[in-house]
């Protein structure tokens, strides 16, 4: 979220209340008063207006398709697996995966999103979880970066082989860290049923200690990946620039919390988003309540 703007305190607030800024949208930056519930503003006003309506009803529908392909994923995967002579050594409870790095769509973050804000449980352990899993990961700061600037490259059909070979040893230096991903709740997904596409595809055959972080047979575990088209995902409401975004999933789906409509419009293709929404009546009103100002500039 970017900081307040510069508006002089005795000034008309830009919200249109009539009152000035330090009365009004101003008076959480004055001493004394706490930072604003940014993931609770953006929350208020995420479906509201024209805009939001659209995105709410893209998120319903995608929502819905996601449900269905994952079904399917967990459907054909077995059967897959059994086709080779093997069978799927994963089961509930088993989060060794759940420390590997996530990546997931625009359209996949919104969803989860769109998950979160229906499930007060599984949103507040996130907003606790990812403090902790954010520190962790800033530690191997130079790793997490290299990765998303491999991934890009691979997801753009730029990279070379030495490319992607270095992005999967990067991808095994991060889950040596052993960083469970924020979501994980007592060893199980609390956003399983709209779980990433990369995490529902993916099964291990070999035995389940062998996942484990530090086991001498680590090197070994073999994997089954489920056939996936994301190039023919159900598009985004709006066409961001190039065929699909992507990002770490945690962080995507935190900055959409804490950040709305401004991290949407930082997308190549979405920059008037956030003007198109916020010059909304509907939600210049639900803004007026939450006693913030959200600069439209």
């Amino acid at each position: 979220m970017n900081s307040q703007s510069q508006v002089a305190r005795n000034a008309p607030c830009p919200c249109g209340s009539g009152k000035k800024y330090k009365k009004c949208h101003g008076a959480a930056s004055s001493p004394g008063q706490s930072k604003p519930d940014y993931v609770s503003i953006n929350r208020a006003v995420a479906y509201k207006g024209g805009i939001g309506r659209l995105r709410e009803a893209f998120c319903v529908d995608y929502t819905a398709a996601k449900k269905e392909i994952i079904h399917r994923i967990e459907s054909g995967l077995p059967q897959m697996v059994a086709a080779n002579g093997k069978s799927i050594s994963c089961s509930k409870g088993c989060s060794h995966c759940c420390l590997l790095f996530v990546v997931a769509s625009l359209q996949e973050c919104e969803c989860i999103v769109y998950y979160l804000y229906h499930h007060e449980e599984a949103l507040q352990h996130f907003l606790r979880a990812f403090s902790s899993w954010r520190e962790r990961v800033i530690r191997i700061e130079r790793c997490f970066r290299k990765i998303n600037l491999l991934h890009e490259k691979i997801t753009c059909g730029e990279a070379s082989k030495e490319e992607e070979q270095m992005f999967d040893a990067e991808c095994d230096l991060y889950a040596r860290q052993n960083i469970p991903c924020p979501f994980l709740v007592d060893g199980a997904c609390s956003i399983y049923e709209v779980r990433p596409y990369v995490c529902a595809r993916l099964a291990a055959v070999t035995p389940a200690e062998w996942c484990q972080p530090g086991h001498p047979r680590q090197g070994e575990v073999e994997h089954f990946k489920a056939e996936i088209h994301l190039d023919k995902d159900m598009p985004y409401f709006m066409q961001p620039k190039g065929d699909c975004v992507f990002s770490c999933m945690p962080f995507l789906v935190y900055r959409i919390l804490e950040e709305g409509y401004d991290v949407l419009s930082s997308v190549p293709g979405l920059e008037n988003l956030k003007k198109a929404a916020l010059s909304d009546p509907e939600i210049q009103s639900a803004l007026s309540r939450a006693s913030f100002y959200y600069p439209t500039g």
